[in-house]
């Protein structure tokens, strides 16, 4: 029987017809199809359906504090998917929100992903780290089946198991964290086994184009426009020789063997 890709689900809004003739047609570029999954809109539920699936006190006490509707949408979103998953007893699926620009060799690879991943993991194809840790990499054509070694926080493209969609399901029942939050406190770190795609496969519509329309960080994106901290030459090698001997020797990372 010859090889077969994983589904591939696409998250978009009834509504933003234009990102999801783009993303399909994307997909078909790269030999490709996907099932479009018609996202829910959190601006548009009323406040009884809110209570019900959302923790606002708890998420108060976090560094996120209280999430937009947009965010609570995009995490109900998303945890439907994971739900549809379990229910379909598949070994697994590629969730992408329709702002993913995916890479030219996602095809060569994407069907020996699938085959590596074990039940329980979930993978983002989402920027990681510069340096992950060099613990049991995978090699993936030209990229590297990592496990990462910071916080990150992205939910464009991943690929999910359904172990891995229970144990998610049940960490933010109910909701109190943006869902991407998948290796930081508050977030899933801890929960089941992420590993990544390294260097990063996907990114998203340029800046200049409208942002993703199921919901995002404003906490995150605002964070980002801060101007980094000026070190100098001595001190980056420094935090690089450290960061090497520490990912190459001393700390494992997070597994559930």
């Amino acid at each position: 029987m010859a090889p077969v890709n994983p589904k591939i689900v696409i998250i978009n809004l009834l509504r933003s017809k234009e990102r999801r003739e783009r993303v399909i047609k994307h997909l078909e570029t790269l030999g490709l199809m996907g099932e479009v999954f018609s996202a829910i809109d959190g601006r548009q539920l009323p406040e009884d359906e809110i209570a019900a699936v959302y923790n606002a006190e708890r998420a108060k006490t976090t560094e996120w504090g209280e999430l937009t509707r947009g965010e609570i949408g995009c995490a109900l979103s998303h945890r439907a998917i994971w739900q549809k998953l379990i229910d379909s007893h598949d070994a697994g699926w590629l969730i992408i929100e329709d702002d993913a620009v995916l890479p030219t060799d996602l095809p060569i690879w994407l069907q020996r992903l699938s085959e590596l991943a074990r039940n329980g993991d979930v993978i983002p194809l989402v920027k990681t780290s510069p340096t992950p840790y060099f613990f049991r990499k995978v090699k993936l054509d030209s990229r590297w089946l990592v496990y990462p070694n910071q916080s990150f926080i992205a939910a464009t493209a991943y690929y999910i198991t359904p172990l891995a969609a229970r144990r998610l399901l049940e960490a933010s029942t109910p909701i109190w964290f943006p869902i991407d939050c998948w290796y930081s406190t508050p977030g899933f770190k801890g929960v089941t086994p992420v590993r990544a795609v390294w260097p990063e496969a996907v990114g998203v519509l340029d800046e200049s184009v409208e942002a993703s329309t199921i919901g995002f960080r404003e906490a995150h994106d605002l964070s980002r426009r801060k101007a980094p901290v000026q070190r100098g030459y001595l001190r980056q090698q420094y935090g690089r020789f450290r960061r090497y001997i520490k990912n190459r020797f001393i700390v494992k990372p997070v597994r559930f063997d």
